[in-house]
C-alpha cells in the first residue's frame, strides 16, 4: 500500500489540540500558525507544506469553537507527528495513528467531524524546520477529554472520586465512583484560564499598567522568574485566588461533593488551584499538562490492538 520505506507498523502518537497550547508525550508548543512570504528567515519551527510556508508556535490561536473551520489545526497536527517522530528516533518516511480527543460533554457532538478532519487520505509530504517528512493518517481515534487523562490510574480508584480538568478554554467534570465514570452527573462548562487572564489583563489595564503577557502569566503560576511590578502582581494573586474559589463554587453549584469525595484537580489549572485554592486533605493535584495526550496515545495503541 505504501513505499518501501515508510515504517512497517503504524506509529501511535496522542496530540491534544489545545485552544492554547499543543500537547504530545514529548512535546508542548503554542497553537499559533503564520503563513510567511517565501521562506522564513529562521529555520526554528517553520513549516513547508503544499507550496505555503509557515511559521508555528508564537502567539497563540485567537480561540475558535470550530477548529476544522481552518487547515491550522491539520498543519499543527503535522508538526505535532514530526516533533514525535524526531524525539522517538523513528523514521521520517512514517505509517501514523492519531489518538486524540473533545470536551468530555461535547464528544457525541463533535467527535466525528474532528476524526473527519484529520483523517486524510494520501501521503502528506512536508519540511519541518529544514527536515523532510512523509506520513500517512492511517487511523485517527477520538476519546472524551478528562477521561483520557486519567485512563491509567482508574483501576485504582477505589471509592468516590471528583476529576476536574481546568483546561484553557473549558473545565471538564466527571464523577467517578467505584472505578465507573457517572456520565449523567459530569459537565463540559466553558469559561476557564483564557477567560481568567483576559480579566487579570482588563484590570491591569485600568491601572493604566501594559497589558501581561500570556507567557508571563504562565511564568508566574508555575512559581518562575518573572519580572512583575508589585501592583501588577496584587490584581493577578487576587485574580487568581478568584478563579480557584470560584471553580470551587461551580462544581458545588453543580452538584459535586466535595466533602466526601476525593477531589483531583488536572490540567493547567491544576496548579493554579494547589496554589490559590483552598487546602483540603482530600484533594490532590496532577500538574503535568500533557496527560490528556498520553491518555490519548494509551487508548489508541489499545484500539489500534483490538483493530
Amino acid at each position: 500500500m505504501y513505499e518501501n520505506n515508510f515504517t512497517a507498523e503504524s506509529i501511535v502518537i496522542g496530540i491534544d489540540h489545545g485552544f492554547s497550547m499543543m500537547k504530545t508525550k514529548n512535546h508542548i508548543f503554542s497553537n499559533g500558525v503564520s503563513k510567511s512570504n517565501g521562506k522564513p528567515p529562521v529555520v526554528e519551527n517553520s513549516l513547508y507544506y503544499e507550496g505555503s510556508y509557515y511559521c508555528v508556535g508564537g502567539e497563540r490561536k485567537t480561540v475558535v469553537e470550530d477548529k476544522t473551520a481552518t487547515e491550522d489545526f491539520f498543519l499543527l497536527t503535522l508538526v505535532a507527528v514530526a516533533k514525535e517522530l524526531r524525539t522517538r528516533g523513528l523514521s521520517h518516511d512514517a505509517i501514523v495513528t492519531l489518538g486524540v480527543g473533545v470536551p468530555f460533554k461535547r464528544f457525541g457532538a463533535e467527535a466525528a467531524k474532528f476524526i473527519a478532519y484529520l483523517k486524510r487520505s494520501g501521503i502528506h509530504d512536508f519540511v519541518f524546520e529544514e527536515e523532510e517528512y512523509s506520513i500517512a493518517i492511517e487511523n485517527v481515534f477520538c476519546f472524551p477529554q478528562c477521561f483520557a487523562a486519567v485512563a491509567d490510574r482508574i483501576g485504582n480508584m477505589e471509592g468516590r472520586y471528583v476529576v476536574a480538568d481546568i483546561g484553557s478554554w473549558t473545565k471538564d467534570v466527571i464523577s467517578i465512583a467505584d472505578k465507573r465514570i457517572d456520565t449523567e452527573n459530569s459537565i463540559t462548562v466553558p469559561n476557564s484560564i483564557i477567560t481568567l487572564f483576559r480579566d487579570i489583563n482588563d484590570v491591569v489595564m485600568q491601572t493604566g499598567a501594559r497589558q501581561v503577557p500570556e507567557s508571563v502569566l504562565q511564568d508566574f503560576i508555575a512559581s518562575k522568574n518573572v519580572v512583575i511590578p508589585e501592583n501588577v502582581q496584587a490584581i493577578i494573586v487576587f485574580k487568581l485566588k478568584k478563579f480557584a474559589g470560584e471553580t470551587e463554587g461551580m462544581l458545588s453549584e453543580s452538584g459535586f461533593d466535595l466533602t466526601y469525595c476525593n477531589i483531583l484537580y488536572i490540567g493547567g489549572g491544576a496548579t493554579i488551584m494547589r496554589r490559590f485554592g483552598e487546602a483540603r486533605d482530600n484533594v490532590a493535584y496532577l500538574e503535568d499538562i500533557r496527560l490528556n495526550a498520553k491518555g490519548y496515545e494509551l487508548l489508541a495503541g489499545h484500539q489500534l490492538k483490538r483493530g
